[in-house]
């Protein structure tokens, strides 16, 4: 028994040094963005040589940034005028491309750190960027945002002019948006296949009843590496999508994830994971998540993150349903049909939000998010090494002073866990976290 005891004692104090490893930060950052401009919002992907790849919305020059304008709690605009840039890393986030801007019209991309422009890049090396768009509508000559892609086969130095994935805008709904806006196919997202299939969905308002009611999810997909997209067609019709919160996408072989979240019956704003069997032809939805319904009279503005091993679905979300308020993670062992074991991600925070979520080859989950303790927004992060039961404590990832936020993640071929985020005065910065393949392993 006393050999028993002391085996465990030892293997609990190997597992808890695992943890603190596994939060040290590497770096402390370094910008990626141009000094001088305002850099906000950036996604990561990684290639499969390694190189790494972001991107992020630019809103100009920093001097002449506009003075805030007066709103009232909860309120956002619909309108955004912004440009997109790329930039690349080939050694491991140590120097970077010089940055280029992907849009040639300005102020195309409509942008915001709640609908982001994606990027993916497939198994031969296609770098893939899908993105809301300011357009104008021929049939009603009023502006409308466009669901758009663009790809580049040169890694990044060029991209190719964009397509507009979704059908022509006829109809005018200005009476929901409001500000001169008169349809919108956005809050959507891009994934890349194991096999390399493109899925592209976003949310189309156009049948919305009021501004509480719900959009409809619609899905496009590239068979030929972005060339060429299939007919937009609603994967999740009706309305019971709520419309200001980002599709997300994840994959297992050839099934397909989507985390969206849904408007039910009872009146809860939560979150799901709908399925695809037949290569997203169609969707089941199965996996509420098992959250407290968050009964709200209106969009959260919070997207569903995914991450996913063989059968083992994760999935965290902010909800006010729960109390307290606030980031929580919760697993599926059935592929997506059931969740249970919700757990707050960070109780101590006054704010936990923006969550990124990482799945390594070893099947290690890393959540990275933003939260305020007796500050501003800092930059934490947790990892689980049994599958979603346990999660470190929160630790705070060493970063420079002032504020860090929208974090987002990718897992390197190495496992380094790569994390890009906006910092304080609208800046992109970047850092990684140690690998917990080669930790684990040895």
């Amino acid at each position: 028994m006393k050999y028993k005891t002391t085996r465990f004692y030892y293997r609990s104090i190997i597992f808890i040094s695992l943890l603190v490893i596994a939060t040290v930060t590497l770096s402390s950052g370094h910008p990626i963005s141009e000094k001088g401009r305002r850099s906000i919002s950036p996604e990561i992907a990684v290639g499969p040589d390694g190189a790494l790849n972001v991107i992020w919305i630019d809103k100009g020059f920093t001097v002449n940034r506009p003075p805030p304008k007066p709103h009232k709690p909860g309120e956002h605009s619909h309108r955004s005028a912004t440009d997109l840039y790329f930039s690349r890393s080939e050694d491991g986030a140590k120097t970077w491309s010089k940055p280029v801007k992907i849009n040639d019209q300005p102020g195309e991309i409509w942008g915001f750190s709640v609908s982001k422009p994606v990027i993916k890049v497939s198994p031969n090396g296609t770098i893939h960027v899908f993105y809301p768009a300011n357009a104008r509508s021929e049939a009603t000559g009023l502006d409308v945002v466009n669901a758009r892609y663009s790809h580049s086969r040169d890694n990044g130095k060029s991209f190719s002019p964009p397509i507009t994935i979704n059908r022509p805008v006829t109809q005018d709904r200005e009476d929901l948006l409001g500000q001169g806006l008169t349809m919108s196919n956005s809050f959507g997202t891009m994934g890349v296949a194991p096999n390399g299939t493109i899925f592209t969905a976003w949310q189309n308002i156009v049948n919305m009843k009021d501004a509480i009611d719900g959009a409809a999810g619609m899905m496009a997909i590239s068979t030929d590496d972005g060339e060429s997209f299939s007919t937009e067609r609603a994967v999740i019709p009706g309305s019971e999508v709520c419309p200001c919160c980002q599709f997300t996408l994840a994959f297992e072989n050839e099934l397909v994830y989507m985390g969206f979240r849904k408007i039910f019956a009872d009146g809860g704003r939560d979150s799901v994971v709908a399925k695809s069997i037949d290569g997203g032809e169609t969707f089941t939805i199965d996996g509420r998540l098992d959250l407290a319904p968050w009964k709200i009279n209106g969009c959260p503005l919070k997207p569903t993150e995914l991450g996913v091993n063989g059968v083992n679905v994760y999935a965290v979300a902010y909800t006010a349903g729960e109390d307290p308020a606030g980031l929580y993670v919760t697993a599926s062992k059935d592929g997506g049909k059931t969740f249970s074991g919700k757990k707050q991600v960070h109780p101590e925070a006054a704010y936990s939000d923006a969550a990124s979520l990482t799945v390594d080859d070893m099947g290690n989950v890393r959540i990275v998010w933003h939260a305020k303790i007796n500050g501003p927004r800092r930059l934490f992060t947790s990892v689980s090494l049994d599958e979603g039961q346990s999660f470190s404590p929160p630790m705070e990832m060493t970063t420079p002073d002032g504020k860090s936020q929208f974090p987002a993640t990718t897992v390197g071929i190495d496992g380094t866990v790569y994390v890009t985020w906006e910092h304080e005065n609208e800046e992109v910065f970047i850092t990684s976290l140690p690998s917990m393949i080669n930790i684990v392993s040895n």
